[in-house]
Parts: structure tokens; C-alpha cells; sequence
């Protein structure tokens, strides 16, 4: 478990960084603005209630598609199963309606998070890094909608909206991050990939 709680925290606080550098990047660039939610009730009751329920949906979801599908496509191979199952994650994160481009904008981040959670499970044969990455993404797509604005539609393209995953920045943050996945030391003795 001490390893886990190691990988859990790992993932959190990597997926904090990532987001604050991001959202600063944004933020310094003037492609987002401060807008703090003007209800102060609900503001607090996200900011601080969220956080078991981002853990929560991490845990599940991480089950789901890096646990039970993962494990499920490796019976055929590693490539499928990491795109399988990130192709899975991203159709059930789709919200309702086709937009073109906004819905293929975020298919592509959704699908490229899928991987990066995926490589993070092979790599390390848990679940703990891609659970902390992913409550700490879920947290910050939920809580940013409080406090930053998306003014500027024109360049929507390169930032994304407070969906936090649909903009090119944000698919080379991802990369980025898998980028250092793949170079941290795996675990064979817990099923991880060399």
C-alpha cells in the first residue's frame, strides 16, 4: 500500500502541476480570464465538497476502463488495449450533441487522456497513478468552471474551453505526461512493463 499511496499522490500532484502551469499559461497569454463564481456557497461547497467525488469517480471509472477493459484487450494485444480502451472512455465522455469541430476537438483530448491513464496502468501494473492523475483532472474540469472564463471563441482551438482537455495546448500537456510516464521506472514485480 505504501507504494500505491506513493503512486496515488504521484499522480495527484502531477495532474496539479500540469493544470496550473496550463491554466497560468493561459491565464499569462490573456486566453482565459479570472471569473470567480459570484454565488460564494456554491463556490465553497464545490471547492471543497468535490473532492471525495473526483476520488470516487477516479477509482471507478479507473476500474472500469484501465482495470476491466485494459485487462480484457490485452488478450489480444498492448496496442488494443490501450487504444481500445481509450476509445471506450472517450465515447462514454462525449457530451450529447455532434458540434463540429468542438465534439471532435474533444473526442481527440477524452481519447488522448484515455491513453495517457492507460500507458500509466501498463506501466506501473496498478491503478494508483492513473486513479491520482485522473481525480486530480476530474477536480479541476469541475472546479475551474467557478473560477476562469473562455472568452475568446477564435482561439478555442488552441486553448479549449473549461472541458480542460479539448484545445491542442492541452493534448501537448497530455503528451507531455505521458511523455513522463513512459520514462519513469517501471515495476515488474507488480505486473508494470519494463
Amino acid at each position: 500500500w505504501s507504494q500505491g499511496r506513493a503512486s496515488l499522490l504521484h499522480g495527484l500532484l502531477v495532474g496539479m502541476v500540469v493544470v496550473l502551469v496550463v491554466g497560468g499559461s493561459y491565464l499569462l497569454f490573456g486566453a482565459c480570464r479570472v471569473a470567480i463564481h459570484p454565488d460564494s456557497w456554491r463556490l465553497w461547497r464545490t471547492v471543497i465538497g468535490f473532492v471525495p467525488a473526483a476520488l470516487l469517480i477516479a477509482v471507478l471509472e479507473e476500474a472500469i476502463f484501465r482495470g476491466y477493459v485494459v485487462y480484457q484487450l490485452m488478450a489480444y494485444s498492448t496496442p488494443l488495449a490501450i487504444l481500445g480502451s481509450s476509445l471506450s472512455y472517450a465515447l462514454v465522455h462525449l457530451r450529447s450533441g455532434f458540434v463540429w469541430p468542438a465534439t471532435a476537438f474533444e473526442l481527440i483530448g477524452l481519447w488522448i487522456l484515455g491513453v495517457v491513464l492507460a500507458v500509466s496502468r501498463l506501466r506501473t501494473g496498478q491503478l494508483y497513478l492513473a486513479i491520482g492523475l485522473h481525480a486530480s483532472l476530474a477536480y479541476w474540469a469541475r472546479v475551474n468552471k467557478l473560477l476562469i472564463a473562455f472568452p475568446d471563441s477564435a482561439t478555442s482551438w488552441l486553448v479549449g474551453t473549461n472541458r480542460l482537455v479539448n484545445g491542442v495546448a492541452a493534448w501537448l500537456a497530455l503528451g507531455a505526461i505521458g511523455w513522463i510516464i513512459t520514462r519513469r521506472r517501471a515495476c515488474p514485480s507488480e505486473g508494470g512493463r519494463p
